[in-house]
Parts: structure tokens; sequence; C-alpha cells
């Protein structure tokens, strides 16, 4: 049996190793509550995992959702376990991915099975007509992002949840004369109205105030009503559907104090893959900049100066961003490296040359997806065939993976991105303020541009 001094020096040898791979970044590493070490993805940053998994053309490692696996073998799942078919979703598109992860949460914490959802695509034109109200705008899950990803790693981690397309069902769902060949018994309604003192827009449920709890409850008053319908059909079978709405920010995510929450939330988001296009065109563009750098690197800035923004004007969004711009090259730059390129994230290819000029007036090369595909014209015309949030989803990846990202604490997109970029899964605030290696790497700063005050909390 080894002796005391000899079990001292092999854990102490371990620790040393641990904690020599994390300052070389060579194993990404956290002490979890349980005061276990737990890998994050071994090789690779968080943003760099998250860039994997959403959108690289192919999946170069799997991804191990521990949490929701954690998560996953706590509930419990009825056998005849109720289908959510969650509706409400629409906006931006990072919008709508978080609108999905309150779907996707809600199934787990219910111990519910899932309908592929369908969402409405706003105008390309109109950025604010979403469509809320237009049918023939919505389109399936699998129209927007990748449907297998999304079924075999949720199953892979959740192994008793059901996922089926709404084409699969009787009627598509809806009780018309379409559709597949799985039956549907119950088609019921779960308004969150019935909870008391929600309020839409508002982030209601949270550790303290469980979703489970609030569900149960109101699948039993739904059970008890069909019992006592005099004019049920007890012949009828198929499974039960539960029309929900998947509201924006209605979890206090952050309110966990375990973390648990967080924890499931972040792995959620690595099961929204973008569908193989938008992925296709998003790694020409990447290779292009990369190219064109020549080993530089970029430094991404989301330029939000579309028809629909609501935010600062251009002029002062192209101050600001340019000052940051310097900043961050004071803060993480070297004596005699050369400046790193600026990738914009924008949907207008007009006035993205604006920030072009006056970037190359104050030392900077700025570029953009249209420029970079300037010599690519079959790609650039399947960008161009893209709706407007798709396009969204080619900068998107590349804002996660530049040196440094400015954006705006408004903006959905701006700060998704922010979220991703820090190993907490939280903007945790602007690295100018954290210092060099104060923030673990999250190299991000955000202007407090109309501030939304729950995305902090719960986008």
């Amino acid at each position: 049996m080894p002796s005391r001094r000899a079990a001292i020096l092999a854990c102490s040898s371990i620790i040393i190793f641990l904690l020599v791979s994390y300052t070389l970044d060579l194993v990404p590493i956290k002490l979890t509550n349980d005061g276990s070490w737990a890998v994050n993805q071994p090789g690779a940053q968080v943003e760099q995992a998250y860039f994997n998994q959403v959108f690289s053309p192919t999946v170069s490692e799997e991804y191990p959702f521990i949490e929701l696996k954690k998560q996953c073998a706590k509930t419990k799942w009825e056998d005849d376990a109720p289908y959510l078919k969650c509706t409400g979703m629409s906006a931006g598109l990072t919008s709508i991915m978080s609108q999905l992860k309150v779907c996707f949460k809600m199934a787990v914490d219910t111990g519910s099975h899932l309908v592929l959802p369908a969402m409405p695509l706003r105008d390309s034109t109109d950025l604010k007509e979403f469509n809320f109200l237009n049918g023939d705008a919505y389109l399936t899950y699998d129209k927007w992002f990748d449907a297998p990803h999304l079924i075999s790693n949720f199953q892979r981690a959740c192994t008793k949840i059901k996922i089926i397309h709404p084409d699969e069902l009787v009627g598509g769902g809806e009780g018309k004369a379409i559709g597949g060949t799985v039956d549907v018994k119950h088609r019921w309604e779960m308004p969150l109205t019935n909870a008391p003192g929600y309020s839409y827009l508002k982030s209601y449920f949270w550790t303290g105030r469980p979703f489970s709890v609030f569900f149960a409850d109101e699948l039993k008053k739904l059970r008890e009503k069909e019992f006592l319908n005099p004019e049920k059909d007890n012949s009828k079978k198929g499974l039960s559907m539960i029309t929900i709405h998947s509201a924006f920010l209605i979890f206090r995510i952050t309110d966990d104090p375990t973390r648990g929450d967080m924890r499931l939330w972040n792995d959620l988001g690595h099961l929204i893959r973008f569908n193989q296009e938008p992925r296709d065109i998003s790694d020409v563009v990447l290779k292009k900049l990369e190219e064109s750098g020549k080993g530089r690197g970029w430094y991404g800035v989301h330029f939000r100066v579309e028809n629909d923004t609501i935010w600062s004007g251009l002029d002062h969004q192209l101050g600001v961003d340019l000052d940051a711009l310097d900043t961050a090259w004071k803060m993480y730059g070297k004596e005699g490296q050369e400046k790193p390129m600026v990738f914009l994230a924008c949907g207008d290819a007009d006035q993205v040359e604006k920030f072009v000029s006056a970037g190359k007036e104050r030392g900077w090369d700025v570029t953009h997806k249209w420029a970079l595909l300037a010599h690519e014209p079959k790609v650039l015309t399947r960008l161009g065939e893209l709706p407007f949030d798709f396009q969204g989803g080619v900068d998107l990846g590349l804002m996660i993976t530049s040196e440094f990202f400015l954006g705006i604490t408004g903006s959905a997109f701006s700060s998704s991105i922010a979220n991703a970029r820090d190993v907490t899964g939280r903007y945790r605030g602007s690295s100018f303020l954290y210092g060099v290696e104060g923030d673990d790497g999250a190299k991000t700063h955000l202007f407090n541009d109309l501030d939304a005050e729950s995305y902090a909390c719960c986008l």
C-alpha cells in the first residue's frame, strides 16, 4: 500500500501538471463546484470550441455536453410525456437563437419531448418587419439550422428525449388533412400568463421559481380537464402536444447560485449549428481574411448601421470604434508587430466603405465580407442569395474567433458574441478595465449604447 508521502507527492504532481498546462494554454481547465478538475475542451479555447460546433464546415471534435447530460439524468421522462410545440419566436438571428435555447431548456427542465419549431424569417429589406403574422414567412427549424446536428447531439446527451419534425405529424400537427403518420391525441395550449405576476419580455423563472413546477401544475390541470370532458374520444391514440410560447429572456439563468443553469445554457448553445450554405460561405470568407492578413490576425467590429438601427448614428459609432481599436492595440500590440486586420460585421454594403476609408486614415486595414469575396463571383452571388439574417451568420463566426471584439451592449448580436467569447458564458465587462491578463482571454469591449437591461441575466 503506498505511503502517505507517496500519495501526497503524486497528488502534488498532478496539480502542478494541470496548473502548468493551464498557464501554457495546453488544456483549459477549471475547478468545478464539487472541487474536481474539469476539462472544458482539450486543446481549444471556449470560443474555438463554440466555432467548431456552430460554424465550421465539418465538426472536428465531439462536444461533451457535460451539464446537459447531468441535467437530463436528473429529469424524469414519463412514458406519456408531452411534446412541446414552441411558438412566439421572432426578431433577428441571435434573438431567435436565444429563444430556441428557452425552448430546449423548457424540455430539459420538464422531461418533455420536442416538435421542431418554426420561426418567421424577417424581411431582408425592411428589417423592422419581423413577419410574425405572415404564415408564409415561417420556416421550420431545418430551414434555419442543422437539424441532424441538433437531434443527434441532444439525444446523445439526453437519451430519453424524442424530437420529431412537424411534417411527421398527421395534419402537420395542426389537425389538417395533410402531413405524416404520427397521430396527435391532445392539442393543448399552456399560456405563460397563467403564471402569477408573469409579464411578457420580463425575466421570470429561476431556480427559486422553477419552470418545472409551473409546468407540472398546468399539465395536471390540462389532464384533469380532459378527463372530465364528456366529449372525449377514449379510442383515439396518439401523442399529447402542448403549444407554449418560447418567451425571449424568460429564464434568469444567472440567478442560479450553483451556476448549473449557466453551464446548461452554454451547452444548449452548442446544439444550434448553422446549415451548410452559410457555413461554407463563412469558411471562404475566413480563408480570404487569413490570406489578406498574412498571419496578422484580425479585430472584429460589429458596425450596427443598417436601416433598422435604433442605436447611435454612423459617425458616433465610427468614432468610438476607431478610438477603441487604438486602445486595444496599445494594450495587446507588441513593438515591431504589424497591426491586425479589422473585419466588420455589418449588413449594409455601402456603409462599410465609410469605415474602410476612415480606418485607413487612422492606420487600420479594414475589410468586410463583400470586399473579401470580390474575386469570388460565384460565392458572392451565393452570399447575396442568402436572407439578411443568414448573411449575419456568415459574420458571426468571424466575430467569435477575432483577436479582439468591439460591439454594442443593446444589440443581441453583439451581446451573444461577447458571451460566447468569455469562459464564463457571460460578458463580464470591458477588457479595457481588466487589463491584458484579467479577463481570461475574452478580449471584448461593448459600448453602452441603448443598454438592454435583461441581456446580462437572460440572453
